[in-house]
């Protein structure tokens, strides 16, 4: 009876992890609406400790029970791929395993999870759906079950575990859809060592090549301009840029941008529709100015969703005293926005 009393006063955990770092954040009463958000962190991405300290901060009467978590994660491994889906062979045992193997060049699918889902809304495709270009979703169950591990050690219990770049980009297009937004859109998840492209478009997401450069081009490049001494030197320069480096944008985001043009000239030339702007995700708030470089470098417009119009939209307030963060919380807090009362557009 206890239990059943208190439930609607329990509090949840916003949990979201990428090469970078992990975000953190505290969900108030769960399950009352709008869901309200507070106590925003980042910490390193290796830091258990961290994030153990913190909840014991922000959570400091929760007893001996698991938190309940909504969590993003975007392993490496992780496959997102446009492909047609013939919907009438879904029935067919490792149709979707071949077909993601064939086309994406993946191999060593027995442990994974393959969907395909609907390129524009989201939807997961049935026998019952026409065949069409979809999207196939992969990720390896291997990476979920060491992060369901590494949750439970913290004392989190996922209600969801999701890939957040499936999030991101629901949130995006129903951004871009509900502001009129008249141009595809390239959105870039900014890794270490790689840079994962996909573009929004009239038909849904699109999804090129992943670019062979990520944050370790950026600062080798920065070790080369200004002299640093080695990456550890040249990321804290990164992180409090001066005006001289700054100076240097367009040389330190080169290896980027050298291939991040040719891939939006030729889907624009594909398709006939042109991309306006450019939306960076991933990269911790001090380094947005280089998201601003890529932007003039390719000779695109920034994309800035208005995160506190957002907010009320998908059913989200922040708590008391808390101001609208940077705009790299869009994408962990997309994966609560979900959590919207039904009726409103679909993410």
């Amino acid at each position: 009876m206890l239990s059943y009393l208190t439930r609607t006063k329990r509090h949840g955990v916003l949990w979201n992890v990428t090469d970078h770092g992990v975000q953190l954040a505290r969900l108030r009463q769960l399950d009352q609406r709008p869901l309200t958000v507070d106590s925003l962190a980042e910490v390193p991405a290796g830091d258990d400790e961290a994030i153990a300290e913190w909840i014991r901060r922000v959570f400091p009467d929760r007893g001996r029970g698991y938190l309940p978590g909504y969590c993003g994660i975007h392993p490496i491994e992780r496959v997102l791929y446009r492909e047609t889906i013939n919907t009438r062979r879904l029935s067919e045992p490792n149709y979707l395993q071949t077909l993601l193997a064939d086309g994406a060049k993946v191999t060593g699918l027995h442990d994974w999870h393959i969907s395909a889902l609907h390129p524009v809304d989201g939807e997961q495709f049935t026998v019952n759906t026409p065949s069409r270009p979809g999207l196939l979703l992969g990720l390896p169950y291997g990476v979920v079950r060491e992060t369901q591990a590494r949750l439970r050690r913290l004392g989190i219990r996922p209600r969801r575990l999701e890939l957040g770049s499936i999030t991101l980009l629901g949130a995006l297009a129903r951004y871009v859809r509900e502001t009129a937004y008249p141009h595809a859109v390239v959105v870039c998840e900014v890794g270490l060592g790689q840079t994962r492209i996909y573009f929004l478009a009239r038909d849904g997401i699109h999804t090129p090549a992943t670019l062979p450069h990520g944050l370790l081009s950026v600062m080798e490049s920065a070790m080369k301009e200004l002299g640093a001494p080695g990456i550890g030197a040249a990321r804290q320069q990164l992180f409090e840029p001066t005006e001289e480096l700054r100076g240097h944008g367009r040389r330190l985001v080169r290896m980027l941008t050298r291939h991040l043009k040719p891939a939006i000239d030729y889907f624009e030339m594909q398709t006939g529709q042109p991309i306006g702007a450019l939306y960076c995700a991933h990269l911790p708030a001090k380094l947005g100015w280089l998201e601003e470089t890529m932007c003039a470098a390719v000779d695109l417009e920034f994309l800035v969703p208005d995160l506190a119009a957002w907010l009320t939209s998908v059913g989200l307030q922040l708590g008391e005293d808390v101001p609208v963060p940077d705009r790299n919380w869009l994408q962990p807090l997309s994966l609560v926005g979900q959590l919207a009362p039904a009726g409103g557009p679909n993410a």
